[in-house]
């Protein structure tokens, strides 16, 4: 295997500075750089950010991954080349789109390489949020069940696959393990209502439940953002 194929597979074992252990995710890995290297940094490069900001360097892979289960192919193939690439390219033109709409920011302070995304530290908030303008996916094969109530929300009777709902809804699941909340298991990508999060604020990282409403108006202001633009697409 080539050493740019070792790269793309491998990531977590790269000669970056760190004092700290890498974290390395699905397809991501994080190496936290030394206090001196971030201060360094941040002064050499001119970051909009206070000088003790905590930087990581955030390497990604080709690997595919689906359910918490990397896959392997044949011939110790490891991803698909130039996926990962790919894939920052998507996130990090979403990224601008939402900050040139005056939504959010977000964690990339630079891009110094197709692979690599220099980050400062952030606290996620612990919900993947997902909006939904048509019946389908998940909530179509919960209502095919029979089910009529989808992470709190009342559904009504005669929806079609596909179909266009009624209005945007917001149908959030957790992001990563949450122990300890009631009513809540205890794995990844559990459905989730707006009372679960109401009920445990800080569990689920928002400060004050006023972040909630702000969480919700983001959210849907980036939906519009992103059906927007890919309108000008026909899609």
């Amino acid at each position: 295997m080539s050493l740019a194929d070792s790269v793309l597979a491998i990531n977590n074992d790269l000669p970056i500075r760190t004092d700290k252990p890498v974290h390395s995710g699905k397809v991501r890995s994080v190496y936290w750089l030394t206090e001196a290297d971030s201060r360094r940094l941040i002064s050499d490069k001119g970051y909009n950010v206070p000088a003790d900001t905590p930087l990581a360097i955030m390497v990604i892979s080709d690997r595919i991954s689906a359910f918490d289960c990397i896959f392997h192919g044949e011939g110790n193939l490891q991803g698909i080349p130039g996926k990962g690439a790919a894939l920052n390219a998507i996130s990090n033109h979403w990224f601008k789109l939402f900050a040139e709409n005056g939504l959010a920011d977000s964690h990339i302070l630079d891009i110094p390489h197709p692979f690599v995304w220099i980050v400062q530290k952030a606290r996620p908030v612990k919900v993947e949020a997902i909006c939904r303008q048509y019946i389908t996916g998940s909530m179509w094969r919960a209502y095919a069940k029979g089910e009529r109530e989808f992470c709190g929300i009342t559904l009504p009777e005669g929806l079609q696959k596909d179909q266009k709902l009624p209005e945007l809804l917001i149908t959030p699941s957790t992001k990563g393990i949450l122990t300890g909340i009631p009513g809540v298991p205890e794995q990844d990508d559990v459905n989730i209502s707006r009372s679960d999060i109401e009920a445990n604020v800080a569990a689920f990282g928002f400060e004050q439940a006023s972040d909630i409403d702000l969480y919700e108006k983001l959210l849907k202001e980036g939906f519009k953002v992103i059906s927007d633009a890919l309108s000008e697409h026909d899609q």
